[in-house]
């Protein structure tokens, strides 16, 4: 059981910018993950990992896309964060 409520899209008590979170992550992903209904309990802390994951390992980053993601598959081994 999940510690932090996965929020769903389609909850009618759901807050608009919560909504807005959601359905932001689910355009720019492709598809929505867990991870983000979690975040969407608190959509500013959500937007600002968002950014900070683009900023890092995505657009903003130096890094080729491989190269970005085993530097995020080998910082997850190291800190023993599996998801």
């Amino acid at each position: 059981m999940a510690r932090i409520p996965l929020l769903q899209e389609n909850d009618p008590e759901l807050s608009e910018d919560s909504r807005a979170f959601l359905a932001q992550s689910a355009k720019a992903r492709g598809k929505m993950l867990n991870l983000y209904r979690a975040l969407a309990n608190r959509p500013e802390a959500g937007r600002a990992f968002s950014e900070m994951v683009r900023t890092v390992y995505r657009s903003g980053s130096s890094l080729p896309p491989k190269d970005a993601e085993l530097a995020y598959l080998t910082a997850t081994v190291v800190n023993n964060c599996y998801y």
